[in-house]
């Protein structure tokens, strides 16, 4: 049947039925909760495993270990860092002691390091005094040679004025024909 308005339904025909309102489904232990576990399980353990790899390339950085230095440990505003720069040898007869000076905070004209060879009684075989003139937050390197007497020298570095101290042991070289005894 049409009618000047359009299309009338016929009555006999009826709309086809809706079923009845359902409420949201409940997250369960199936469907699209247990989907929404995973997604936030895998995400926790993406980010887990990223700190993992992060945090050693990260440690690897000297200005990120810096950072967390000066977090995490009070530092006087105005301190000295005295430091081998590399690690004492021996060469030619002599002690070869490369040192480092990095002054922060209020800046002094000069520094002034004693440098001693010491034996293993407490002798000193060999003593230097160097001057530097540090410059602010910026290393300043020296290299001290003295004579080497004894085998089994132990270096002494100490920052004139200071608490700062250095300490290495040159160890003899074992003999080549080592004589063990048992009782």
């Amino acid at each position: 049947m049409t009618s000047l308005l359009g299309k009338v339904p016929d009555p006999v025909q009826s709309p086809t039925p809706r079923p009845p309102h359902r409420a949201r489904r409940r997250r369960g232990p199936d469907g699209a909760g247990r989907r929404s576990a995973r997604r936030r399980g895998a995400a926790v353990l993406a980010a887990v495993l990223a700190v993992l790899v992060a945090a050693p390339l990260l440690w690897a950085q000297p200005a990120v270990r810096l950072a967390l230095r000066q977090t995490f440990t009070r530092i006087p505003a105005d301190y000295d860092e005295l430091y081998f720069t590399q690690l004492p040898t021996t060469a030619g007869g002599q002690a070869v002691i490369p040192l480092s000076v990095v002054q922060h905070g209020t800046p002094t004209a000069t520094l002034q390091l004693r440098v001693s060879l010491t034996t293993p009684g407490g002798t000193v075989t060999g003593s230097s005094t160097v001057t530097l003139v540090p410059k602010p937050d910026t290393a300043v390197g020296t290299t001290v040679r003295l004579p080497l007497t004894e085998p089994d020298a132990e270096v002494q570095v100490a920052l004139v004025g200071h608490d700062q101290a250095l300490h290495y042991r040159f160890q003899a070289a074992a003999s080549p024909d080592p004589k063990a005894t048992t009782p």
